[in-house]
């Protein structure tokens, strides 16, 4: 396999499990050095047990990414290490199954928590930091000659549209696109693109999670019953995404085959939504 992204270092928030820890271990065949920041130690430790096993370095960093001053923490303890940090996935995200009627103000604060404001400045302190690795004369000129870094936000299908149940995911899901088209105008002096993915349905365990409040508790469907038919129904590909295929896009825009690639939002979906 080609190493695209040979002694790169890239920070994947929510990596224990998924599709952060496909991205990690794709990344790390690749080449690259891997952060797995994840607020689960146990799942955070095995991703980091399979990346080193892949011969690439893994740093384990057990956080809250909605805590800021932690995330900071990890940002200055990688660059002192590393030297530079390059790629940052921003991928930690939760979901939360609730009718628009029934939703609570600390429901609606719990998942904005993670999903927006863990992800904005997790990408602010990246971001700087990102920034002071672009030499002086550069900067000056206020254009660079080659991309200083590569963002990627997990944004969802769900981001596209509104969802009667589950208003707040999909609220969340449309920040990440627009935080992602911001930073991009914001970086773009820097020459650090940055991009969304926006996955559709997905075999995960958030998919798990899904099929058991939609399909067996609301519907009384036998396991994978629900899913598969919205797979059938609204999938041209008919079948779901795999973590794969969704690390594979999230290379691409880290790759230099993007460099001229930012600001924009890829659905990942089997042409689920075309827009």
């Amino acid at each position: 396999m080609e190493r695209r992204f040979q002694d790169k270092v890239a920070i994947v928030t929510g990596a224990g499990q998924g599709i952060g820890e496909a991205i990690a271990l794709h990344f790390a065949e690749q080449g690259a050095h891997i952060v797995i920041a994840e607020i689960n130690p146990e799942t955070a430790h095995r991703t980091a047990e399979r990346v080193r096993a892949l011969g690439a370095q893994a740093q384990v960093y057990v956080l809250d990414v909605g805590d800021h001053q932690a995330v900071r923490d990890m940002v200055a303890a990688v660059a002192a290490h590393f030297g530079h940090i390059d790629i940052l996935i921003n991928n930690a995200g939760v979901n939360e199954r609730v009718d628009l009627m029934e939703i609570t103000p600390e429901q609606w604060r719990w998942l904005m928590h993670t999903n927006v404001e863990g992800l904005f400045f997790t990408l602010q302190s990246v971001a700087r930091q990102m920034i002071a690795q672009v030499p002086e004369q550069i900067k000056a000129a206020g254009r660079a000659p080659r991309s200083f870094g590569k963002i990627v936000n997990l944004s969802s299908v769900t981001g596209r549209r509104g969802r009667a149940n589950a208003p707040q995911y999909a609220a969340s899901k449309a920040a990440v696109i627009n935080i992602t088209q911001s930073a991009a105008l914001r970086l773009a002096p820097y020459n650090i693109n940055v991009n969304a993915v926006c996955p559709g349905l997905v075999e995960t365990p958030m998919w798990d999670y899904i099929d058991l409040i939609e399909g067996q508790q609301r519907r009384g469907l036998p396991k994978g019953a629900w899913l598969q038919q919205r797979v059938d129904e609204k999938v041209p590909l008919r079948r779901p995404a795999t973590c794969q295929d969704v690390a594979h896009v999230v290379a691409f825009l880290c790759a230099p085959e993007s460099d001229y690639l930012t600001g924009q939002a890829l659905n990942v979906d089997g042409g689920y939504e075309m827009d």
